[in-house]
């Protein structure tokens, strides 16, 4: 009994510890925002990080397939790497998504791989809608029709007549306004959000 106690001290005494974070210190990003998650170990061990997304889904960020999950101790590792061709990219509706590191010096079978010295750190990330930017578009001459193509995603929408006040959310926009007999005016605008902003276009 006695032997059993003093191993466990021993165990707890020598627990692996994990430090994760993100690119963000307030941890709030907006749909579509890219997403960096760093972590650090104490001592040696296998690592694996997942993503639980607002609807619940589970995602592994690390180890990528093939391999292990084996860390060495004081490095910090990089989600996605720096050498990565692809980004991580948030998703999904507003609410809170949990980044959960699991680390044991022994292999690890799944996110609820429970054993004795299975350790567990979680951080949580907070999607937000953002605040929308407000445009109006005025021209000379009146009624001239609006189009707005997104320049991200190239969605483009046909949104009536000048003179007009839009809603958009923040981003990158070309806007392209014309009218039979003049010609086609194109301006390429950023908007921040909380944004109130007047662009005044004359055709010719």
């Amino acid at each position: 009994m006695l032997l059993a106690i003093l191993l466990s001290l021993f165990t707890i005494g020598n627990a692996l510890d994990i430090n994760i974070w993100v690119d963000k210190e307030d941890g709030i990003y907006c749909p579509n925002e890219k997403l960096t998650v760093y972590f650090q170990v104490d001592r040696d061990c296998y690592i694996a990080v997942y993503d639980i997304e607002t609807g619940g889904g589970v995602s592994m960020l690390f180890p990528q397939e093939g391999h292990d999950g084996w860390v060495e101790a004081g490095r910090t590792y990089q989600l996605p790497s720096e050498d990565a061709d692809f980004d991580y990219i948030v998703g999904g509706s507003e609410g809170i998504e949990t980044i959960v590191a699991v680390g044991s010096i022994n292999r690890l079978s799944d996110l609820e791989d429970d054993r004795i010295g299975v350790i567990r750190k979680s951080i949580e990330i907070y999607i937000e809608e953002p605040e929308p930017a407000m445009l109006r578009i005025i021209s000379t001459p009146k009624f001239c029709r609006i189009n707005i193509t997104e320049v991200a995603s190239g969605d483009e929408v046909s949104l009536g007549e000048t003179p007009r006040t839009i809603a958009l959310k923040p981003g990158e926009y070309l806007i392209e306004i014309k009218k039979f007999g003049f010609k086609t005016l194109k301006r390429r605008i950023w908007l921040e959000p909380g944004d109130r902003r007047r662009v005044f276009v004359k055709l010719r």
